[in-house]
């Protein structure tokens, strides 16, 4: 069963939303999960896989489908954005890491502190335009991540 979710960035901005670990969804309508997604290569292949086994692939396909769709979506150029679960769990069934995300932010076992440290050290480090770094804190403070305070004091720090 899916255990986790993590949202991935593209570099024009959308977010798209991946579950980690076993999908019931697929297990059941196979072929369909792909292509609600519009992951239209993957669709193709367990339809023909399914028909071929008559329905036999899905089983196999519901175990690894959802850590396939993490893996074309980090190859099209989208970066994490944030996790949800625990995160030695995410990176052993997504066989990903992420620590090394950009972006990296988790709902899960990280203090507010920490994340505003490591949002102000990311940004001395990059050489990122000021108004993406701006917007990005707006959207920390949007979530509920940063407090009002939190917020204006990283604000400051980024604009001097």
């Amino acid at each position: 069963m899916a255990f986790a979710t993590i949202k991935l960035k593209s570099k024009n901005g959308s977010i798209k939303e991946a579950p980690v670990g076993f999908s019931w969804t697929n297990f059941f309508v196979g072929f369909f999960v792909p292509l609600s997604r519009g992951d239209i290569k993957w669709a193709v292949i367990m339809f023909v896989s399914a028909f071929i086994t008559l329905g036999i692939a899905n089983i196999l396909l519901a175990f690894i489908y959802n850590r396939l769709y993490i893996e074309g979506l980090l190859k099209e150029g989208y970066t994490i954005k944030s996790y949800s679960g625990d995160k030695k769990l995410i990176e052993a069934s997504a066989q990903i890491n992420l620590s090394n995300s950009s972006g990296e932010r988790s709902s899960h076992k990280t203090s507010k502190s920490k994340l505003i440290s490591n949002k102000i050290a990311k940004t001395k480090s990059k050489t990122n335009d000021l108004t993406d770094e701006l917007e990005e804190l707006q959207e920390l403070y949007e979530d509920g991540t940063l407090s009002e305070a939190q917020f204006k004091k990283a604000k400051n720090k980024l604009l001097k």
